[in-house]
């Protein structure tokens, strides 16, 4: 079985390496990980890659498949492992988680297709335009609408499924926990902002302002995330500013970014995605209900637009550059005030009766 390691280069990087179980580096899918990083894919992108291509390096040496020949039947019979049909894997998945995995397998093929082509034997069509053969810009095309054909042939139907938000009962034990400082700012500072986690974990100390109230988000995942301005209530900005006092200057960390590792080897450097990870999880164990970043980025949403706040605020807030992408994404009644309003219908349905 392959295994993923981690570790970091001179630049304290995350970095991913694909190997066999006896430690033994895979070249080209090893290749191909070096290249999302040279195009800037975020860290978690690239590990998310990284696990991806391991279960499918599973899956060929399992089934003794040569990676240069794939051919359509292998990608279906890949498939079918991934839905747990198959003695050797009874793990079942999601369509989406399934069709996630296809999909890097497709951009590993898509590479190799570009830059290594020589090696490939296989008479699959995964990449076929060779005038943008090099080009950077065009890479992972093989999730663009253009080439979802392609795709479309093995790809499994999807339910789709609402963000969860939190009630307000739930609200109440995670602001009533006994967290640390900067977790109790992380938790506050994503439910008033609506901010994700990759946002908030690159917010450095001068996009700070504390009298205005306000966060600019240098750093997002689209374009028209950053600059963006994000507001915080007062009980939160007193708080930050005794996490300052606190955690940046008692300990004189010499670190622009907001959120930074309280204890270890690593004690004072910014918080990464397996930190904050290992936060959630602790506190979902505790509190016995799942809590993710996330989950506080759609209640605010929800809780805004059930506020009657204009969509093109929430827009705005979010960081989306469609007001269509909010709505299907984040935009979702709870059960309560669906329930609200079928009463108001009923109650005037009675009073009409009566009459």
């Amino acid at each position: 079985m392959a295994k993923v390691i981690k570790f970091k280069n001179e630049d304290s990087d995350n970095l991913y390496l694909l190997t066999s179980n006896k430690g033994v580096p895979f070249l080209y899918p090893n290749k191909y990980l070096k290249f999302l990083k040279t195009i800037n894919l975020a860290s978690n992108t690239i590990k998310s890659y990284a696990y991806r291509l391991k279960l499918y390096w599973d899956f060929i040496e399992l089934n003794q498949i040569d990676f240069k020949k794939i051919s359509m039947e292998d990608l279906v019979k890949f498939i079918g492992w991934l839905q747990g049909k198959s003695n050797i894997n009874a793990k079942r998945r999601q369509p989406s988680t399934i069709n996630y995995n296809v999909m890097a397998v497709f951009g590993f093929y898509n590479y190799l297709e570009r830059f290594h082509s020589d090696i490939l034997e296989s008479q699959l069509d995964f990449y076929s335009n060779s005038n943008k053969k090099h080009s950077y810009k065009s890479f992972l095309e093989h999730t663009k609408t253009s080439v979802k054909y392609k795709l479309n042939a093995i790809k499994l139907k999807e339910t789709k499924r609402p963000y969860k938000k939190l009630s307000e009962e739930q609200l109440n034990q995670i602001f009533q926990s006994k967290l640390n400082i900067r977790n109790m700012l992380l938790v506050s500072v994503l439910y008033e902002s609506g901010i994700r986690i990759s946002e908030a974990l690159n917010i450095k100390l001068e996009d700070i302002d504390l009298s205005d109230k306000k966060v600019v988000i240098t750093k997002s995942k689209t374009s028209s995330g950053e600059n963006r301005l994000v507001f915080l209530s007062a009980d939160t900005i007193n708080l930050l500013q005794d996490y300052i006092y606190e955690v940046h200057e008692k300990n004189n960390f010499d670190s622009d970014y907001l959120f930074l590792k309280l204890s270890g080897s690593s004690k004072g450097q910014v918080c990464d995605y397996e930190t904050i990870d290992a936060f959630f999880r602790d506190l979902s164990t505790k509190l016995k209900f799942k809590v993710t970043p996330h989950m506080f980025r759609h209640t605010l949403a929800t809780e805004l637009h059930e506020k009657g706040v204009e969509i093109s605020i929430i827009k705005a807030l979010l960081g989306h550059k469609d007001v269509q992408t909010t709505m299907n994404m984040y935009i979702h009644p709870s059960e309560e005030s669906i329930r609200d309003e079928y009463n108001k219908v009923m109650l005037h349905r009675e009073r009409s009766y009566i009459r």
